[in-house]
C-alpha cells in the first residue's frame, strides 16, 4: 500500500471534496486528449492517468518508485504505462507529445523552469501544456496556523504564474478553479449541457489557478464544470446530518461510559482518600513512638557518651605518665649510647694505629728476609767457590753449612 502522507492524493484516502478537486482537472483535460499521445507528469498513484480514456496513448512519470510502482498495479493497462523519472528531466525524444498534464506538480520542485523547457522540449509544435497551481494568496490564508506546506518549495500568484508561463510559451491561457456551489439540471442519460457561469473570475480570489501552453495559438477559454457524483449538495447534506446523528448517538453513549467511568473513578478516589487519611493517622503515630525512641536512646547515648569521655581521660593520664617514663629511660639510654660511641671511635683509631705499625713491621720484616735470602745466597756462592774448597781442604778457612748444617 503506498503510504498517504496527506500532499499525494490516493483515492480511498482522501476526503470525496479533495478527490474531487483534483479529478476535475483531469477531466478538463480529457477534452484535449481526444487521438493524444499524452505525458502525466508527476502522475502521482495514477488515478489521473486513467482518466485518460479517448488518448491514443498515456505515459505516467513520478520522481517516487513507490507511487510508480502503485500506479502500474492499480491503473496500468494497455496504452498506459508508467516510469519513474523527474519532470524537471524527462526521458522523452523532442515533440514526443501531443498533450502533458502536470497538475500541482510545479510548486513542488526546485528546478521549476526546467519543467516548463522540458514540457516545449517534448510538445509537439500544436501540443498543449496544461499546467496547474495553488494560489498562493490564498492558499496561505486557508493554512491559518499550520503555517507554509513543507512539501512546496515555490508557490505562485496570479502575475508570477502568468510570468513564468509566458516566458517559455508565446501563448498562454488561464482559467481560475474555484469549488463553488451551483445547481445543476442533469437529464436522465449523459448528454453535452450548457454552462452559465457567471461567477467571481478574479484571479486574486482563485483558489487555483490552470492554463494551458502551447507554441501554437489556442482556442478561446471556455468555462468548464465537473458536476461529480457528489455533486448533489441537499441528498449529501442529509446524508451527512445522518452520519453526524449517528455519531452524536455513539458520543452520547460514549459520554454515558464516560460518566459511569466517572462516578467509579470519584467513589475510587474518595476510598483512596480515606485509606490515605488512615495511612496518614497511623504514620503520624508511628513517627510520635519512633521520635520517642529516639530521644530515649539519644539520652542513653549522652551518659554513654559522658562514661567513654572519663575512662578516655583517665587512659590519657595514665598514657602521658607512661611516655613520661620511657622518655627518661630513653634519655639514659641515649647517653649510654653516645658513650659507646665515643669508645668506638677510640677503638677504630687505636685499631687504625695499630693497623699502620702492623703494616710498617711487615714491611721491615719482608726487608729482612730478603737480605737473609741474599746471604744464605752469598754463602753459598762461596761454599761452592773453589778457593773456599781448597782452604777447607788445607784447613785454611772457615767453614760454611747450608741451612741442612752440612758443610759445602
Amino acid at each position: 500500500m503506498l503510504d498517504f502522507t496527506g500532499e499525494r492524493v490516493i483515492p480511498g484516502l482522501v476526503e470525496p471534496d479533495l478527490l474531487n478537486e483534483h479529478l476535475a482537472r483531469y477531466r478538463f483535460a480529457a477534452r484535449f486528449a481526444q487521438g493524444a499521445r499524452v505525458l502525466d507528469a508527476g502522475c502521482g498513484s495514477g488515478y489521473g492517468s486513467a482518466e485518460f480514456a479517448a488518448a491514443s496513448s498515456v505515459v505516467g512519470v513520478d520522481v517516487s518508485a513507490d507511487a510508480v510502482a502503485y500506479a502500474r498495479r492499480e491503473y496500468g493497462r494497455i496504452g498506459v504505462r508508467f516510469l519513474q523519472a523527474s519532470c524537471d528531466a524527462l526521458p522523452f525524444e523532442d515533440e514526443s507529445f501531443d498533450l502533458i498534464a502536470a497538475f500541482e506538480v510545479i510548486e513542488h520542485l526546485e528546478q521549476w523552469q526546467r519543467m516548463l523547457t522540458e514540457a516545449r522540449r517534448v510538445l509537439r509544435p500544436a501540443g498543449v501544456l496544461l499546467v496547474s497551481t495553488p494560489n498562493r494568496a490564498y492558499y496561505a490564508e486557508t493554512r491559518g496556523t499550520a503555517g507554509p506546506n513543507p512539501y512546496h518549495v515555490r508557490e505562485f500568484d496570479y502575475p508570477e504564474f502568468d510570468s513564468a508561463l509566458k516566458a517559455v510559451f508565446p501563448h498562454v491561457g488561464l482559467w481560475t478553479q474555484n469549488h463553488s456551489e451551483a445547481i445543476v439540471f442533469l437529464p436522465l442519460s449523459r448528454s453535452p449541457g450548457d454552462l452559465d457561469a457567471p461567477g467571481d473570475g478574479t484571479p486574486e480570489h482563485a483558489h487555483f489557478f490552470l492554463a494551458a501552453c502551447s507554441r501554437s495559438p489556442l482556442p478561446p477559454p471556455r468555462a468548464f464544470a465537473s458536476a461529480h457524483r457528489s455533486g448533489n449538495v441537499l441528498r449529501e447534506r442529509e446524508h451527512h446530518v445522518a452520519l453526524l446523528e449517528g455519531e452524536l448517538a455513539q458520543k452520547n453513549t460514549w459520554l454515558q461510559d464516560a460518566q459511569k467511568d466517572l462516578a467509579q473513578l470519584q467513589k475510587n478516589h474518595e476510598q483512596l482518600l480515606g485509606e490515605l487519611e488512615q495511612h496518614n493517622r497511623d504514620a503520624a503515630a508511628a513517627i510520635s513512638n519512633l521520635e520517642t525512641e529516639l530521644a530515649n536512646a539519644h539520652a542513653g547515648y549522652q551518659v554513654r557518651v559522658r562514661q567513654i569521655e572519663a575512662e578516655l581521660s583517665a587512659t590519657h593520664a595514665g598514657y602521658q605518665e607512661k611516655v613520661r617514663q620511657l622518655e627518661a629511660e630513653a634519655a639514659v639510654r641515649l647517653d649510654w649510647v653516645h658513650d659507646l660511641e665515643a669508645q668506638i671511635k677510640g677503638a677504630l683509631v687505636e685499631i687504625d694505629r695499630l693497623a699502620r705499625e702492623s703494616s710498617s713491621l711487615d714491611a721491615e720484616l719482608q726487608r729482612r728476609n730478603a737480605a737473609l735470602e741474599q746471604a744464605e745466597a752469598q754463602l753459598y756462592l762461596a761454599g761452592r767457590s773453589k778457593w773456599v774448597r781448597l782452604g777447607r781442604v788445607l784447613h785454611l778457612g772457615p767453614v760454611i753449612t747450608g741451612k741442612d748444617g752440612t758443610p759445602e
